[in-house]
């Protein structure tokens, strides 16, 4: 993992995605665009109730530091789903430049170049997948609603579907999100996963600070449920957005009136 600063602009890299050079990839930081008020500087978000014209302007500065095909832009529209949307052509600029046309979409493939996928997070896990072999993408958001419910697994599952993907293939990266540190659940919320994930035991603890709560490793659990697909490199950032909100934009520490950071990877 880096960090990488071009004059005011910083964002997160992944050193095994990087390595490849087979992607352009980014988790996005507060600092280096236009926004302003409580959406300072790098709003990602169209729908935080910030004017287009600085977002717009922030997917610019973004495409002209990483590289990233500015018009082709295609985002997802989370709302804690496991749907996963594969990208084509056909896509190009939906949810940046142009309307989606589609909803409830929290992870998104592609088999191809030159499609900067998006998703967004202020907290909720992102996770980056590429497969080397069949050269395709995916990337999932991963809230605790997400994760609870196997996101990254059921967007590694549609990939293999699409594209013939072999986990064994895949390059993974688990960005900046809520740590262990600061993601405190309670029982309705421990129930979900327990449901859903056999071992969730192993991954979460009694919050002594605060009766019928409890704390999880939500990088853990995503990083786990990767490798008992088959996936054996994977990479987690360990940044947590809820302890560094100089750098990040966190919902459990700023509510509502925030932007929004943004995980990103384009085949090239």
């Amino acid at each position: 993992m880096a960090i990488v600063k071009k004059g005011d602009l910083e964002y997160i890299t992944f050193e095994n995605l990087e390595k490849t050079g087979m992607v352009r990839h980014c988790f996005t930081t507060r600092h280096g665009g236009v926004s302003t008020e409580h959406w300072a500087t790098m709003n990602m978000g169209l729908s935080r109730g910030e004017a287009k014209e600085p977002v717009w302007e922030n997917y610019r500065i973004l495409a002209d530091a990483v590289g990233f095909t500015a018009d082709n832009y295609v985002t997802s529209q989370q709302t804690h789903t496991t749907n996963v949307r594969r990208v084509t052509a056909e896509d190009k600029g939906k949810g940046v430049w142009i309307d989606r046309g589609y909803t409830d979409v929290d992870g998104l493939i592609t088999n191809e170049k030159n499609i900067p996928l998006v998703i967004f997070g202020a907290d909720c896990v992102p996770v980056f997948l590429l497969d080397k072999k069949n050269k395709a993408i995916g990337v999932a958001h991963c809230g605790w609603m997400g994760t609870g419910k196997r996101m990254a697994e059921k967007t590694l599952q549609a990939m293999m579907e699409a594209f013939g993907t072999d986990p064994a293939d895949v390059t993974a990266a688990i960005g900046p999100s809520i740590g262990k540190c600061c993601f405190q659940m309670d029982e309705p919320v421990l129930n979900l996963f327990k449901e859903n994930i056999e071992w969730t035991d192993d991954i979460v603890e009694v919050d002594p600070s605060q009766e019928g709560k409890y704390k999880m490793d939500l990088w853990e659990c995503n990083r786990r449920l990767l490798a008992e697909m088959g996936v054996k490199d994977i990479e987690i950032s360990g940044l947590c957005t809820k302890c560094d909100q100089v750098r990040f934009y966190s919902h459990r520490g700023m509510g509502e009136k925030r932007g929004v950071m943004a995980g990103i990877m384009e085949l090239i």
